[in-house]
């Protein structure tokens, strides 16, 4: 009987940053539209996405729905609850190996269903999210970078973090032309 070997590295969908798959449209604004924000039930996402929903009321007026995501595995398609309710998701934490890359994966998911996402992770993992990002076939895929860590903080740090990622959403979810108007 022969033994078949197997190799375990899947080569990336999309060799350089031109090629792949393109991410949703972009929003004109906020106003006026409903915001989803995702957390993956890790110490503070909840508390991170709060504060980051009352930097953007700061802006812009919308409605918000919210839900969970596993922060560990691709969520399946049918298992995202209201999210085809948003015009705009934000996925919170990033702030772990496993939960960075699932976040990008579950991010770049989203965007194909036409949604444009926002995940919020720290530097650490930016590699694997890069990495994770390019061999699920949207290497330009963008996201919040904020201070790690977010699952050990005090109420304040993390709202200094949310100040952060909620600063980044305009260049992240909003098109060209918004950003320009915004400023």
């Amino acid at each position: 009987m022969p033994i078949i070997v197997l190799d375990p590295v899947q080569q990336p969908l999309a060799a350089d940053e031109g090629a792949g798959l393109s991410p949703a449209p972009r929003l004109d604004t906020l106003n006026g539209k409903t915001l989803g924000l995702w957390n993956n039930d890790k110490l503070n996402a909840v508390r991170l996405l709060e504060f980051i929903g009352v930097e953007l009321a700061k802006h812009y007026s919308f409605k918000v729905v919210r839900g969970v995501y596993d922060p560990g595995n691709l969520m399946p398609e049918d298992g995202w609850g209201d999210i085809d309710q948003c015009d705009a998701v934000i996925l919170a934490n990033g702030d772990c190996g496993a939960c960075s890359t699932s976040g990008i994966v579950n991010a770049i998911e989203l965007e194909k269903r036409g949604i444009p996402t926002m995940l919020v992770a720290t530097p650490p993992f930016t590699e694997a999210v890069k990495t994770s990002a390019s061999l699920r076939g949207m290497p330009a895929i963008r996201w919040a970078v904020v201070d790690h860590p977010v699952a050990s903080l005090s109420e304040e740090k993390v709202r200094q973090r949310a100040i952060v990622a909620a600063s980044q959403f305009p260049e992240l979810i909003l098109s060209s032309s918004a950003q320009r108007s915004a400023a």
